[in-house]
């Protein structure tokens, strides 16, 4: 029942149901100096988005049309489809009372048959969409909100790596110093796991336990994101207007408004950083000034400052390109195949997400079905049920022909809709990793530098050097945002399958859920990868393994070795 194009791409609120222009993704950065335009051309499984989702829908009528008479009934279409809480509990969508649970598809017109359009007109009511876009803000800076805080967290991560990497101690970094990072921290790697900590760095002022301790106080992360457009949780309404509140201005060499004293809730060019030639295709009336509905119209179909192109299947680096030649020379594809955009403070660096064949719900649900069937009768009783992790399911649910059985096939069934519908979605997730070198480099945002992150920072190097002296200031490294671009997931079932990393509540490194079981018990210090010394083969073996003869086997090369994920 494997089905690769699948359904809505998900998680837009409800008020957040509109459709993209064309097969493009529009995302728009909202800068200091005016907005930066991503264009992103999404390929997956030779499918844009869009072309995906519709294929879900495609196979999904086909899977329902039992006689094959090219009708779907309503009665044949019963409890074989997400209905809106369905969504809401695999946490597809949020929780909302926006839209009816009971909400059927078959309105248009309601004559007990449900075409095409209508289901993709339901789909896209209870908040299901072809492209999602997650904003994570930085978790120390966010959380460190009182001036001790602050203060403390100067002497934590920052100032221990940058000195401890500049050997010379004439406050910068060279490329030499750089490249030498494993070297230079190798005698700090107390519990010799291959990896840096931030305890490890400093132990004696641990910014992860003052932020734990800020956690506590009540600190809460704001959720403000930079990023605007469809496939925001944001309503369009809602993000038209955070846009006039950072931009409108009563200057009037940037508004326009000779004499302003308040802000006239419009925005000139000159506010958006805008060229002539984009500004006036969106500015009907000619007045110089784009109103509400006019920019409405620009966040759904804007000229793109930077366009990326993606495909999900591939492993290549990415492609950037930009008409406006000032942009184009600060566009930048490092070695890790990401494509960066230095805007002077700020860099955007736009990565592919890791994507595999993660096979069917059954890759994940048969080894927990078979741990809970303690009898070995090929099916769970209600006690056993009770004792297994179900991923929130109930009994009852699973329990599809009422016989006070559930077996693995009734599982599946259940899982299988939702499974599809996730692994449909496009997802691009933005984490803000902050402005510190050591924010920067850990990627993965587990509190630690592994040798592929320390290796990434001589990459970084002319990415950063605004004076071009060769040399890494400290006052160089920009704030900086990673947007990963990715098939999405079900969060109910295998966990971050296919982002998965982070501390624990505990704080210690989350465990691992990617790849195949003998890769995760031998990567031994969760850091993604397995080294020559965690690998428990033969040296030939490793070698083999390891295609790209780095010294280290990663996920995507164990999963090609094992030819799944288990």
């Amino acid at each position: 029942m494997k089905q690769i194009g699948l359904l809505a791409l998900l998680l837009v609120a409800p008020v957040m149901a509109q459709e993209l222009p064309g097969d493009a993704q529009y995302v728009v950065f909202t800068g200091e100096n005016g907005v930066v335009v991503l264009k992103l051309d999404i390929q997956i499984a030779g499918k844009s988005p869009r072309g995906s989702y519709e294929s879900y829908v495609d196979g999904l009528i086909k899977l329902l049309d039992k006689n094959q008479d090219g009708v779907v009934t309503v009665d044949e279409a019963k409890g074989k489809y997400l209905t809106a809480r369905d969504a809401q509990q695999a946490q597809l969508i949020p929780q909302s009372d926006a839209v009816p649970a009971d909400l059927s598809p078959d309105i248009s017109p309601a004559d007990g048959k449900i075409s095409r359009q209508e289901f993709l007109a339901y789909f896209k009511r209870i908040g299901l969409q072809p492209f999602l876009i997650q904003f994570q803000p930085n978790q120390n800076q966010a959380q460190l909100g009182n001036r001790q805080a602050r203060q403390a967290a100067a002497n934590t991560a920052e100032v221990p790596l940058f000195a401890r990497l500049d050997t010379n101690g004439d406050g910068k970094l060279s490329a030499e110093e750089l490249t030498g990072a494993l070297q230079t921290l190798h005698k700090l790697d107390l519990d010799d796991d291959e990896t840096i900590s931030l305890a490890e760095l400093n132990p004696i002022n641990n910014q992860f336990a003052i932020l734990q301790q800020q956690q506590q106080n009540g600190a809460r992360t704001p959720s403000t994101s930079p990023f605007l457009g469809p496939g925001s949780e944001e309503s369009l309404t809602k993000q038209i207007r955070r846009l006039i509140d950072k931009y409108d201005s009563i200057d009037p060499v940037k508004s326009g408004v000779e004499g302003a004293k308040i802000r006239n809730q419009k925005l000139s060019r000159q506010e958006l950083g805008l060229s002539v030639a984009e500004f006036s295709r969106f500015d009907g009336d000619g007045d110089g000034q784009l109103d509400f509905d006019e920019l409405r119209q620009f966040l759904t179909s804007p000229d793109p400052t930077v366009t990326i192109s993606v495909n999900v299947d591939l492993t290549d680096p990415l492609s950037a390109k930009s008409e406006r030649e000032e942009i184009q020379e600060k566009l930048k594809t490092t070695p890790d195949g990401s494509a960066n955009i230095n805007l002077g403070t700020t860099q955007l660096s736009v990565v592919r997400g890791a994507s595999y064949d993660v096979g069917t719900a059954e890759t994940f649900l048969k080894p927990q079905f078979m741990a809970a069937d303690a009898d070995a009768n090929g099916y769970l009783e209600k006690s056993e049920a009770e004792r297994a992790f179900l991923y929130g399911a109930t009994f009852e649910t699973l329990d599809a022909d009422k016989n006070g059985k559930v077996f693995l096939d009734e599982i599946i069934a259940y899982f299988q809709v939702r499974f599809d519908a996730a692994r449909s979605r496009t997802l691009l997730s933005i984490n803000e990793q902050g402005r510190t070198l050591f924010e920067i480099l850990d990627t993965d945002r587990d509190r630690r530098l592994s040798f592929r992150e320390l290796q990434a920072a001589a990459d970084k190097l002319s990415l950063w050097d605004k004076d071009g002296d060769g040399l890494l200031s400290e006052s160089e490294v920009p704030l900086q945002y990673r947007l990963t671009i990715a098939r999405g997931n079900l969060p109910v079932l295998g966990g971050n399958f296919l982002i998965d990393a982070g501390m624990t509540q505990a704080g210690t490194p989350a465990e691992r859920t990617s790849g195949p079981l003998w890769f995760r018990k031998m990567d031994k210090n969760r850091d993604g990868e397995v080294s020559r010394r965690e690998f428990l083969g033969e040296t030939t073996t490793f070698q083999r393994l390891d295609r790209n003869h780095d010294g280290f086997i990663d996920l995507t090369e164990a999963v090609t070795a094992t030819g799944s994920i288990e």
